[in-house]
């Protein structure tokens, strides 16, 4: 009896580390700029328009990153800063690295995720699952 109790666990256990789930990160995805805020000498500024919300962050399942920021008043006076690509990774607890093609030192972000995780806010900027 002793010996059938062991074998049942040796393979209770070989299943269950075998049989680990894949958790996907909640960052993984293409994001859109909803809402842009600034604080501007104590006044909260809302910087949000048709051409600040072309901005995207690409966060791809194997740690690659891009980002398009676009600057303007409006659609019709709008300019991209141009695609930066990178590396990401999780620190765990909301807590990304990126680290930009070129550069030596990572940016660290925490990041609070809402809305079932569709939604992103990074200071005062809120991001959009697409």
């Amino acid at each position: 009896m002793k010996k059938l109790l062991s074998i049942a666990a040796a393979i209770l256990l070989f299943v269950s580390c075998s049989d680990e789930e894949t958790v996907s990160d909640p960052i993984i995805g293409t994001w859109k700029l909803e809402k842009q805020v600034i604080v501007d000498n104590g006044q909260t500024i809302d910087e949000t328009n048709e051409c600040t919300k072309q901005s995207t962050l690409v966060f791809n399942s194997n740690g690659t990153t891009t980002s398009e920021l676009f600057g303007g008043t409006d659609a019709s006076n709008c300019t991209s800063d141009g695609v930066d690509k990178g590396t990401w990774k999780s620190n765990g607890s909301n807590i990304y690295e990126v680290l930009e093609d070129g550069e030596t030192t990572p940016e660290v972000f925490t990041i609070n995720f809402t809305d079932n995780n569709t939604k992103f806010t990074f200071g005062a900027t809120t991001w959009k699952k697409q």
